[in-house]
């Protein structure tokens, strides 16, 4: 019972840990940015590639990307709001040893250091940035389901093929052993045949022989 009630608490906590945004900041020129942050079971590879497939169907698309920051330029944040803004994602390995858990940072402002200020400054407040990144999570787990899917597709289409080959291999070596059991056949045939042929000429020596004179 103890042990059924500490995996609970464990699957609970890892519920917990991923796919809920959070409170932070993120370094940008040495300074720390306010931003809301997330940590997803995903490599940063798929989760940019999901975030870029899912603002793409929204009709938006990254600019170049400043000094770590993606932009998406006049998204829609907020739903029922009209207002549009730029959003500025980091998308990164949450550390070296954990390469497979990313941590996906959402700046409420424009990135700025100590000699710049933001000149396009967002109306998304801490408690927006944070539901607008769960929200995302959803369409990140069903970009990687397809991507598994799509690998699941593609090793089936493997399996099908190497069976289609082992099997096209096993008719050529059931033709060729055919052929070879004919070979062998005849080969038996051809050995009787010929011991047939020793045996007469044999008969023949012989015969010769005893027609020799004392």
């Amino acid at each position: 019972m103890n042990r059924t009630i500490l995996l609970f608490c464990l699957l609970l906590t890892i519920s917990i840990a991923y796919g809920q945004a959070q409170k932070g900041s993120v370094s940008y020129q040495k300074r720390q940015q306010t931003a809301a942050v997330i940590e997803l079971p995903y490599t940063p590879n798929i989760v940019m590639a999901a975030l870029n497939d899912y603002l793409s169907k929204k009709g938006r698309s990254k600019s170049t990307d400043l000094k770590g920051f993606t932009t998406y330029r006049n998204t829609t944040p907020v739903a029922n709001d009209s207002t549009n803004a730029d959003l500025y994602f980091k998308v990164e390995r949450k550390s070296r040893q954990d390469k497979e858990t990313t941590i996906v940072s959402l700046l409420l402002t424009m990135p700025s250091d100590e000699t710049t200020n933001p000149t396009n400054q967002h109306y998304l407040n801490m408690d927006e940035a944070k539901v607008y990144l769960n929200e995302l999570t959803p369409a990140i787990e069903a970009y990687n389901l397809e991507l598994q899917i799509k690998d699941q597709n593609g090793a089936v289409t493997a399996a099908e093929d190497r069976y289609k080959n082992l099997t096209n291999e096993g008719s050529n070596l059931e033709k060729r052993k055919e052929e070879l059991d004919k070979k062998i056949h005849n080969n038996k045939m051809e050995q009787q045949a010929q011991l047939n042929e020793i045996e007469l000429q044999k008969q023949k020596l012989a015969t010769k022989v005893s027609e020799r004179k004392a």
